[in-house]
C-alpha cells in the first residue's frame, strides 16, 4: 500500500516541487489547496487535491474526514502553507503561527497524527549569523522580522507538544524553475542593473528547490523528531559573487549601483504607503530592509548532510537551471 502524504501549501513554486518529489517517490500524494490556488504547476493526473480551510475547527475536521473516508489514514504530512510577505504584521502570525497550530489540533482530535508532521519553516526564524561564523541549528533564534518571529512562534508550539512527532525544516533562500524573487534580481542584471544595498560583501547562501525537497524527505523519513535542519547547498558567498554568477551566465555587463540604507529605507516607507493604498505586497519593505542590513546569512547544514542529504546543484549549475527555464518560459528575452 502506497503512504499517504499530505502536503499544504501545494500550489506554491516550493509547494510544487514536494508534489513532484512525492510522487517520484511513490507517494499517494494529497495536495491540500485553496478553491482560488492556481493549479498550473500541478497538472500531473496523479495528483490527488483537497481543499483545506483554516478559517474554523469545524472546516478543518470537515477537511481531515473527507480526507481519511477518500484515502484512509494521513500517514504524513509536510505544512508548507504559509505567507512571506503581508501588508500587516499580524497577518504574519495568524498565517504561519495560527493556521499551523489550527492544523495540528485538528489531527489530534480527528486521531490522525502522522508517523512524521514536517514543517516548513525558514531561516528568518534563527535571524541572520552573530559573528562571522555561519547559522547552526543548535544557535539560539533571535529573528529580526516579524516574518521571521510568526515562523519562530510556530517551531515553539510544536516543541510544547507531547508525543507528536515532528521536524522542522529552515530553508536558506531558495531558488530554482518557477521562482519569482530571485528572478526579480536576475531580470534586473539581464536589463543592466546590479543593485546592492549597502554593500557588495553580504554573506549569503542559497539551495535550488530540487535540493530542498529531497532533504525535505531525508529528514521526514528519518528517525530524527524533535530537531530543527537548516538547508543549504553548503557553501556561503558573498551578494557580489552571486550577482558575477549571474552575469557569467547571462553574459551581461552591468552598472553596479551601491544604494546607501539610509536612501532605501525611504524608498521601502513610499512602497509600504502604496501597498496599503493598493493591497499589494511590496517587494521592498521596512521589514524586509532589515534582512539587507545583516551582514552574515551564511548556514552551516551539517545535521542534514549527517543523514545523507548532498545538494546536486552547486550555485552556477542552479542558476544555469533557473536562467534555462525562464528563457524556455518567456521570462527572459
Amino acid at each position: 500500500m502506497k503512504k499517504n502524504l499530505l502536503i499544504t501549501g501545494a500550489s506554491g513554486f516550493i509547494g510544487s516541487y514536494l508534489v513532484e518529489t512525492a510522487l517520484l517517490k511513490g507517494y499517494n500524494t494529497i495536495a491540500a489547496v485553496r478553491p482560488t490556488s492556481n493549479k498550473k504547476y500541478l497538472q500531473d493526473p496523479a495528483i490527488h487535491f483537497l481543499e483545506l480551510d483554516f478559517k474554523s475547527d469545524q472546516t478543518l475536521d470537515h477537511a481531515i474526514r473527507e480526507f481519511v473516508d477518500r484515502f484512509g489514514k494521513i500517514d504524513y504530512v509536510i505544512h508548507n502553507a504559509g505567507v512571506t510577505r503581508a501588508n500587516k504584521n499580524d497577518e504574519y502570525d495568524q498565517v504561519n503561527c495560527d493556521n499551523t497550530k489550527r492544523l495540528v489540533h485538528a489531527l489530534q482530535r480527528n486521531t490522525q497524527i502522522p508517523e512524521k508532521f514536517v514543517l516548513i519553516s525558514s531561516l528568518a526564524a534563527y535571524g541572520p549569523a552573530k559573528n562571522e561564523s555561519p547559522v547552526k541549528a543548535t544557535d539560539a533564534k533571535e529573528p529580526l522580522t516579524a516574518y521571521g518571529r510568526s515562523k519562530f512562534k510556530a517551531e515553539e508550539f510544536l516543541y510544547s507538544l507531547k508525543d507528536f512527532p515532528f521536524v522542522i525544516i529552515n530553508p536558506t533562500a531558495v531558488y530554482g524553475p518557477k521562482d519569482k524573487d530571485v528572478f526579480f534580481l536576475i531580470n534586473s542584471i539581464q536589463k543592466g542593473f546590479e543593485v546592492y544595498i549597502g554593500n557588495k560583501q553580504q554573506l549569503l547562501s542559497f539551495v535550488h528547490a530540487a535540493d530542498l525537497a529531497a532533504a525535505i524527505f531525508i529528514a521526514m523519513l528519518s528517525d530524527v523528531v524533535g530537531k530543527n535542519f537548516l538547508i543549504s547547498d553548503q557553501q556561503a558567498y558573498t551578494s557580489q559573487t552571486f550577482n558575477q554568477q549571474i552575469k557569467s551566465i547571462l553574459q551581461k555587463k552591468t552598472l553596479s549601483i551601491v544604494m546607501p540604507v539610509a536612501i532605501v529605507r525611504t524608498v521601502a516607507v513610499f512602497a509600504e504607503m502604496v501597498g496599503a493604498i493598493t493591497g499589494k505586497v511590496p517587494i521592498l519593505n521596512r521589514e524586509r530592509l532589515k534582512e539587507f542590513e545583516a551582514p552574515n546569512w551564511a548556514v552551516d547544514s551539517s545535521e542534514i548532510s549527517k543523514l545523507g542529504y548532498q545538494p546536486k546543484y552547486n550555485l552556477e549549475e542552479g542558476l544555469n537551471n533557473a536562467i534555462q527555464w525562464y528563457k524556455e518560459q518567456g521570462w527572459l528575452s
